[in-house]
């Protein structure tokens, strides 16, 4: 939404903030100074639908000047350095690592740091000459990570295949319990070890990281691609120039049929949400230089035909359980097969209209926008009534069988990525093997990713992203903290319950 003045003063005089986070947010203020329909042509009816909330660009701002994820190819990185930087390949494993804060450093995104830090295990494995040494190096590597790039967008992948650097990396995670960087270790049942995967299912018990993607499938619909973000699949050496969402819940309310939503209200608000992106992605194309002005793309780490834009839903299960409530039916989602075909007649219709959009800049992906199952965000009071993607509301969780196989046949809509959790309780704490064989069911049942944790751990993923709980709770008791995440998180728990979540035993 478009910010004011007043905006500008409340964040130079808040004392809830760092200087740090005050800076990135009088930026992304300004951004949200200008009109939409004067800079990027926006109708009457696109800027009413993100002030009635059925519209979500999550605060991406109006004067675009780069795009919202940005994905690198660091092995290129590694073999070539970067003329622009000055930085030469590197030798050892001390300029790698030196080598990749500093180009870290010069990663944009919508957050102001980089979203993707690069495949860590293939990129350090070959420099890896004393194990007991090179530990050290890497714990600290990932500890200065953790404290420079204060945001738990920040996105490492690990695997499919087991090795040593990937081992170390585990461990270090699990020693450090930091929020940063967020993790996936991409799963491959015929290529990932068994002993690695279990290894990776206790340290994601433990400290909510690494979540398990299901590598076939994102290979075969994506091919080259990365995890990034919160659970998003982007083309590698590209990116994502836009994600605005849906608010699902919000566009059901004052419908008063199951008819009235598919043919009337989500066609025309998601045709409107697509010329919005198209409008979003033709300046930062055409006017905003990015793409000539970066070094990323004049050193060949990026390329514009590898981006694509994601088209965001939240609140699958407002807008079915509001259907249900005018069909006068006692049911609920997550424990409704009726609700269930509803929710696919929404997904469906909400399919067909995106693919048959021919989308501008986005050859990479068949000139379509891909659909994403949003996390959820806390931006307006209507956030308050969608839950993240097409996950089941805290409190109406059904026993874990039933909620695997019910949330696993909606993952096939969402080629960008979306994404379940669960919290389990201590008894699995040895039981790694257990969890595995979780992981493995719910990828049976299409499952793109999952994560697991304790329930009594302090790093707790939230929707997408992890927070520490006691950051949270410094955030509710009005203290400064280090992560804006954590600023993030304390906002959706009042909103979604999510340190609530039904424990599995």
């Amino acid at each position: 939404m478009k910010s004011t003045l007043h905006d500008i003063v409340n964040t130079a005089v808040s004392s809830k903030l760092t200087c740090q986070q005050k800076l990135f947010n009088l930026a992304n203020i300004a951004e949200r100074l200008v009109d939409p329909e004067e800079v990027l042509g926006y109708s009457e009816k696109e800027t009413e639908y993100i002030e009635k909330g059925m519209i979500c660009d999550l605060n991406e701002g109006y004067a675009i000047y780069r795009p919202r994820y940005i994905v690198p190819d660091y092995m290129s990185f590694l073999k070539h350095g970067c003329k622009f930087l000055d930085i030469r390949p590197p030798e050892d494993l001390d300029e790698l690592l030196d080598n990749l804060l500093i180009f870290y450093h010069h990663v944009p995104s919508i957050t102001s740091f980089p979203v993707f830090i690069g495949p860590l295990d293939l990129m350090i494995d070959p420099f890896i000459n004393d194990e007991k040494y090179d530990y050290i190096k890497i714990k600290r590597f990932l500890n200065h990570i953790d404290k420079t790039i204060t945001d738990s967008f920040c996105h490492a992948d690990i695997g499919p295949k087991a090795t040593n650097a990937g081992k170390m990396i585990l461990k270090a995670i699990v020693e450090l319990e930091n929020p940063t960087p967020n993790m996936t270790l991409r799963y491959d049942p015929d290529l990932t070890d068994p002993d690695f995967a279990q290894k990776a299912a206790a340290a994601c018990l433990k400290v909510s990281k690494p979540s398990f993607s299901n590598e076939k499938m994102y290979r075969k619909e994506m091919g080259e691609h990365e995890i990034v973000s919160c659970y998003n699949a982007l083309p590698s050496a590209g990116g994502a120039y836009t994600l605005p969402r849906l608010r699902l819940g919000t566009i059901a309310q004052g419908t008063s049929s199951l008819d009235e939503l598919l043919n009337q209200r989500i066609p025309d608000v998601s045709e409107t949400m697509l010329s919005m992106m198209d409008k979003r992605i033709k300046f930062l194309v055409e006017k905003s230089n990015f793409f000539e002005s970066s070094f990323l793309v004049s050193e060949g780490f990026i390329k514009r035909e590898n981006f694509t834009a994601m088209f965001g839903i939240v609140g699958l299960a407002e807008a079915v359980n509001h259907i249900l409530y005018k069909e006068k039916k006692d049911e609920h989602f997550g424990m409704s097969s009726y609700g269930d075909d509803i929710a696919h007649k929404i997904m469906r219709k909400i399919q067909s209209i995106v693919n048959n959009h021919k989308g501008i800049y986005v050859e990479r992906t068949n000139n379509r926008y891909l659909l994403h199952g949003q996390v959820g965000a806390n931006l307006s009071h209507e956030d308050y009534s969608n839950t993240p993607a097409h996950r089941v509301p805290v409190g109406d969780e059904p026993s874990l069988p039933k909620h695997i196989k019910q949330a696993g046949q909606f993952h096939k809509y969402f080629e960008s990525g979306t994404g379940d959790l669960f919290a389990f309780d201590q008894t699995y704490t040895d039981k790694p093997e257990a969890i595995l064989d979780i992981i493995n069911g719910a990828m049976d049942t299409g499952y793109r990713y999952i994560t697991t944790y304790l329930e009594n751990t302090d790093l707790i993923r939230v929707t997408g992203y992890l927070i520490k709980k006691s950051e949270a709770q410094k955030v509710a008791d009005g203290k400064v903290v280090l992560r804006d995440t954590a600023i993030m998180g304390e906002g959706t728990n009042q909103n979604a319950k999510v340190f609530k979540r039904k424990i599995r035993r």
